[in-house]
């Protein structure tokens, strides 16, 4: 019932109220409670951004919400509440999640097409994705110098889906863990080979060793498909699920599994690698007389594949020391786990891996030019040995500090100080370890998800780079300071004035497609699996 009613006088261009119903009216409110207003409850685009940026590591609508907040000062400078947060986000969900898997093969390939040596491939049974590839020229680059030891890790989880993600882990000339390949795949011998199979036509070699879990589809594809790499299976697999997980349980009496010199005794067979084979095989011997587990089937079946899992029995194995423990996977998987969530759309593991990936790399750079520039501390500064400042041109600076170790054990050998022995031989001189093997320039992700997708989202993320150097610029002037805030308020004035499409005015889709950088199809060719039985859902995957 409430209204106004203007005449409009086209000659002299003027109004005139001629009719005004005051009844049922509200009040207008004043100036500092418009923040609270309905028609204020909108998402301007860095509210948009910061909700799906904040997805990638692991951050959801809410708490960005609470970080906007505190990012402009409080709550009464946020654009829009944490209902509107959480409802661009379910109408993210729901834009992208029935094109999901079609959106995930699309992005790959406009990647393979246009970045140098990027790689991907993926697998279909009939119109559902169950396996993917892919790997770039870093990916590429890292695996050619450090192939020596692989890691596969077969029990990790991203998404809604189930599907298994399995990176490819070495370990660099830093000691440090890198990516150099992944796949998604859902658990199967089928699906594995394949996986396997791209590998190899990738990368042109097989790995020296490889390491990898209990899985049964994983270990049988392994066999298989990297005939003359010595497999190992992770021993604190074995380690955990024989005193850390109810696995033991279903196999052993619960009385043994909670008596703690059972655990110590395994632990110390299990996990010593300086145990010879006659003295594993005795301690071996003496636990299941003293715990009577003669007669345990599971116990049994792990004793016959010991040569798989048991230290001592490769301890001798070239470069077995990097990955005698699941350390490196699990420290993998931990560093993952923090960027990603199993509630995952493949298109957000995606980012996730992307943001992850993009962290490992700038610390591998980071160490790389510390190696290159720095100047290690020597330790035999009041008695200078060469051989000590040869390693450190050589080395890498952790490499270095073992080698500088192992020279403080030995400083008192007459032949070192006398400087008879100024360089360490080629042959010593293992080349991974060296400065310098592979290049700073290679350690950059320029293939990032979504960046220079849409000519919309590029230039909102130019001018958002330009809009935070001119506050850098400023910060400490507090004259040019209220200069460029008049500036920036003359400027959205006029930016305001004659746009034909208003903020919020588009459907959700195009903002997706804006923000994200990413196209949503028409026609979707490829699905997306049902929720995949895993290893986690039983015991049959496992050996």
């Amino acid at each position: 019932m409430a209204m106004i009613g203007f005449h409009r006088d086209h000659k002299s261009d003027t109004f005139t109220v001629y009719k005004f119903q005051a009844v049922h009216n509200h009040p207008l409110n004043d100036f500092d409670q418009e923040s609270i207003c309905s028609k204020s409850h909108k998402l301007i685009i860095s509210d948009q951004e910061l909700i799906v940026k904040a997805s990638t590591l692991n951050i959801g609508a809410t708490k960005s919400h609470k970080l906007q907040a505190t990012l402009k000062g409080g709550y009464d400078n946020v654009t829009a509440s944490k209902v509107v947060y959480k409802n661009f986000w379910r109408d993210y969900i729901n834009i992208v999640g029935p094109n999901d898997a079609q959106c995930v093969v699309d992005q790959l390939q406009i990647r393979r097409d246009n970045y140098l040596n990027f790689h991907f491939e993926y697998k279909l049974n009939d119109k559902v994705l169950n396996a993917m590839f892919w790997t770039d020229e870093t990916a590429k680059e890292n695996y050619s110098k450090f192939s020596d030891v692989i890691s596969m890790d077969a029990t990790y989880r991203t998404n809604r889906y189930n599907m298994i993600f399995v990176p490819f882990t070495a370990i660099n000339n830093h000691d440090k863990t890198i990516n150099v390949g992944a796949v998604l795949s859902d658990g199967t011998i089928e699906s594995y080979t394949w996986l396997l199979r791209v590998f190899i036509k990738e990368h042109g070699k097989i790995p020296s060793m490889i390491l990898s879990d209990m899985d049964l589809a994983l270990c049988t594809s392994i066999s298989k498909e990297f005939q003359g790499c010595t497999q190992i299976m992770y021993v604190a697999h074995h380690e955990q699920s024989a005193c850390k997980s109810n696995l033991l349980i279903d196999y052993i009496c619960s009385d043994v599994v909670e008596n703690s010199d059972f655990k110590k005794r395994l632990h110390k067979i299990v996990w010593n690698i300086h145990l010879e084979l006659a003295e594993f095989e005795s301690k071996w011997n003496l636990m299941l007389d003293e715990f009577k587990l003669r007669e345990n089937k599971w116990l049994d079946d792990m004793y016959n594949k010991r040569d798989k899992w048991i230290p001592s029995y490769f301890r001798d194995i070239p470069m077995c020391g990097l990955m005698k423990t699941t350390s490196r996977s699990e420290s993998s998987n931990s560093f993952f786990n923090v960027f990603s969530s199993p509630s995952n759309l493949l298109v957000n593991f995606m980012l996730n891996f992307d943001t992850a990936i993009a962290k490992q790399r700038h610390e591998q750079k980071k160490l790389d030019i510390a190696s290159r520039d720095g100047t290690p501390h020597m330790i035999s500064a009041n008695y200078p040995l060469k051989i000590e400042n040869h390693a450190s041109t050589i080395y890498t600076r952790e490499t270095f500090v073992k080698v500088q170790k192992g020279d403080q054990k030995s400083i008192h050998f007459v032949v070192l100080l006398d400087n008879v022995i100024f360089k360490i031989p080629d042959k010593y001189i293992l080349h991974r370890w060296r400065k310098n093997i592979v290049d700073v320039s290679y350690q950059r992700i320029l293939h990032r998800w979504g960046v220079g997708n849409t000519k919309t989202s590029n230039l909102l993320h130019e001018a958002s780079s330009y809009y935070e150097k001119c506050i850098d610029s400023v910060a400490h002037d507090l004259g040019k300071l209220q200069e460029l805030v008049q500036t920036l308020k003359t400027l959205s004035i006029e930016c305001g004035k004659n746009v034909t499409t208003k903020p919020n005015s588009n459907p959700i889709k195009d903002i997706v497609e804006n923000v994200v950088g990413l196209h949503i199809p028409n026609e979707i060719d490829i699905e997306a699996p049902s929720r995949i039985r895993t290893k986690g859902s039983g015991k049959k995957n496992r050996i």
